[in-house]
């Protein structure tokens, strides 16, 4: 990776595989959620024996051994030296998830508040016709027992402002306003820029009341949601929704039901978290003090900050731009390196460099023991044969070693483990396992012919004792 782009060593976010799970959970989640990506990766599913993983579904977890995320991982902190790109990736992903798991809170509530409007209405209808019979049975003189006596005027206020509710809740709920499988919409969501159309007063003057009491709850000053829009229709109008209105509408409702069930996001992720989650990151990947600093170019440096600090937004699409420059990098300049070194290969360099140790060991057996049978002559030229032997692991591991292909690990199926010499792993990849052994194969040819011709070579030398 080029020296622009590296960032110095430091402690990565994870230490062993096992820290990846809230990773994975995370990209699980989003591929429950977002059908997009689910069937973008069926698709691939049956070519990838034909053909390498791309880092796409790499860093989505859709391969296997040694091309899985956690190789990956391994491979850009220990060899790239470059992590914080790929914990940058992990922050804003799971930052990501964080804010589908908010929304759908949302709109949980949502349906549970009006699933409770509905039945409250209903019970308002059953009473208010309770009444009507009341009235008609005094006017004919008759008694009916049980009925209740609580109805006046602020009951029917109650009713009315219930029924704008209503009317509201079931307007978001049909517009899919809290809608968390499309990134872009839960974006626009979160940034406030999310609408409804509505033409009826109750409505409108429901919506301008969750402003003001999101504006009170937040202390803010300004507009919440936005003015309204004009629109070609002088009867209806476009009223932007942003989270806080939606979160002062759940409040509401759940104080009037008197019910704290109605609001289940009560220990679930709030507003107040995905502020928090996207500070960190800007904190931690985009501030020059950071020691987890990555160089962006100024103009994402800049968009970042006016949209945390000035904007106040914590959507998403926030880090997108940062993601693709991410990637891009990561994908131009780790990338090949990594299949190079985990898919061709299935020897560490360190495990190399002992098996050059190995092989001019043998190199030495081999050429004593030839010269040896040669100058002393004493047995019969056949015994020469034993030289094969070493020349045969003289060759087999110095061209391990150089090619970094093991044909007997190959033969099984494995692979040198990167963090320990003495647990190898097993590969799962179908189209690796089949280029591994083709290249080990060669391997064995070539050290085959050279254990063959040093052993001829010493074999046909003749035999000349040295006399004292």
């Amino acid at each position: 990776m080029s020296e622009k782009h590296i960032s110095n060593l430091v402690a990565s976010n994870i230490a062993r595989s096992g820290d990846l799970s809230g990773y994975y959970d995370a990209l699980d989640e989003l591929e429950k959620q977002n059908q997009n990506l689910a069937s973008f990766t069926a698709g691939l599913d049956g070519d990838t024996r034909n053909r390498w993983p791309t880092l796409f579904e790499i860093v989505n977890g859709k391969t296997v051994a040694p091309l899985d995320f956690w190789s990956f991982y391994q491979f850009m902190r220990d060899d790239q030296r470059a992590i914080n790109y790929l914990d940058f990736w992990i922050d804003t992903v799971q930052h990501l998830n964080l804010c589908k798991i908010y929304v759908r809170g949302l709109r949980t509530s949502l349906a549970r508040t009006s699933h409770y409007r509905g039945a409250e209405m209903i019970n308002e209808y059953i009473a208010q016709s309770q009444d009507d019979l009341k009235v008609n049975a005094q006017g004919a003189d008759v008694t009916l027992p049980n009925v209740p006596q609580h109805h006046n005027r602020d009951s029917h206020a109650s009713s009315r402002d219930s029924r704008s509710s209503s009317m509201l809740l079931d307007l978001l709920m049909r517009n899919s306003l809290l809608e968390n499988s499309d990134p872009h919409r839960l974006s626009t969501f979160l940034r406030g820029e999310a609408a409804v159309r509505s033409s009826d007063p109750a409505v409108n003057a429901k919506i301008d009341e969750i402003k003001r009491r999101s504006m009170v709850a937040n202390g803010s000053g300004s507009s919440a949601g936005g003015a309204p829009l004009e629109y070609s229709d002088p009867n209806v109008r476009i009223s932007m929704i942003n989270p806080d209105m939606v979160e002062a509408l759940i409040d509401h409702e759940a104080q009037r039901s008197m019910d704290p069930s109605v609001n289940v996001r009560h220990g679930h992720i709030t507003r107040r978290i995905l502020r928090e989650s996207s500070q960190t990151i800007m904190a931690k990947y985009f501030s020059k003090e950071s020691e987890r600093y990555i160089q962006f170019t100024p103009e994402i440096i800049n968009k970042v900050h006016d949209a945390l600090e000035l904007n106040g937004r914590d959507d998403p699409e926030v880090f997108d731009e940062a993601r693709e420059f991410v990637f891009k990098v990561m994908e131009y300049d780790a990338y090949p390196t990594f299949l190079i070194k985990y898919a061709l290969r299935n020897v560490t360099d360190r495990s190399a460099f002992f098996r050059l140790f190995a092989s001019a060991a043998c190199a030495f057996a081999g050429f004593w023991v030839g010269y040896y049978l040669i100058f002393y002559d004493d047995g019969p030229a056949h015994l020469r044969g034993v030289v094969t032997l070493p020349f045969f692991f003289m060759a087999y591991f110095f061209f391990s070693a150089f090619y970094h292909v093991d044909p007997l690990l190959s033969a099984f199926g494995f692979t040198e483990n990167h963090l320990s010499f003495f647990h190898p792993i097993k590969i799962e990849d179908g189209y690796c396992k089949g280029l591994l052994r083709k290249r080990a194969l060669f391997v064995l040819l070539f050290a085959c012919l050279v254990a063959a011709a040093l052993s001829v070579l010493f074999g046909l030398v003749p035999g000349h004792r040295l006399s004292h």
